[in-house]
């Protein structure tokens, strides 16, 4: 079967990880851990990362471990950061969105705040048919194999009818793992996923490929 649709992470994959921004949230992440359960901020960053290795999301793993976090507080701080001068609109990636002839989504452990205030900074919110953030899938995130089959299911495709972007080989390898065919940009080379690019803006021509030769067959 052809291809349908194409699925995007949303931070580092639709902007580069140059920007900042992911180090920026990273680092409010941090604070937050420090200054909601009393720890320095070494201690929180330590327990960050080893929430996040284990659980693919750091406010995942303060659930999962029994700490009282308001959900809603934690995306108003971590994501309470000014867009402007990190993120800037490019009107090539905007074009190639819209020259992919695939349905076009998103799907990100962020918020839906968050997510539609960086694709309207980025001027291609109107690209996609819809944006599945944390929320809809019940605080399942990447890589859960359950956060794509809900995912999936919202979409109504079947994993070998989908294209999925990503910047973490973490999401890419679970994704694989279940038939969607996985694209990780900016990272070197590896058994992550099937295809690797330098830059979103190498996704089309990318798609372009595949559907050239799923055509051919």
């Amino acid at each position: 079967m052809a291809f349908s649709l194409i699925l995007f992470d949303l931070d580092e994959t639709l902007y580069p990880r140059s920007a900042g921004l992911m180090a920026a949230i990273t680092e409010r992440i941090t604070q937050f851990i420090a200054s909601r359960f009393g720890m320095s901020i070494q201690q929180a960053d330590d327990l960050r990362q080893r929430l996040r290795a284990l659980h693919g999301t750091a406010l995942r793993g303060l659930m999962e471990e029994g700490y009282s976090v308001n959900i809603e507080d934690y995306f108003a701080y971590v994501h309470d950061i000014a867009l402007d001068g990190m993120l800037t609109a490019d009107p090539r990636l905007r074009a190639m969105l819209l020259n992919i002839p695939l349905r076009r989504a998103v799907l990100t452990n962020a918020d839906i705040a968050h997510a539609l205030r960086v694709l309207n900074h980025l001027n291609i919110q109107d690209c996609f048919e819809r944006v599945i953030d944390i929320h809809a899938l019940s605080y399942r995130n990447k890589p859960d194999p359950l956060a794509y089959r809900m995912a999936m299911e919202m979409l109504g495709v079947q994993p070998h009818e989908v294209i999925f972007v990503e910047d973490t080989p973490a999401n890419t390898r679970a994704a694989r793992a279940i038939g969607i065919t996985t694209v990780l940009i900016e990272c070197p080379p590896s058994d992550a996923a099937d295809y690797f690019l330098d830059s979103v803006l190498e996704v089309g021509p990318l798609v372009a490929e595949l559907l050239a030769d799923r055509r051919g067959r």
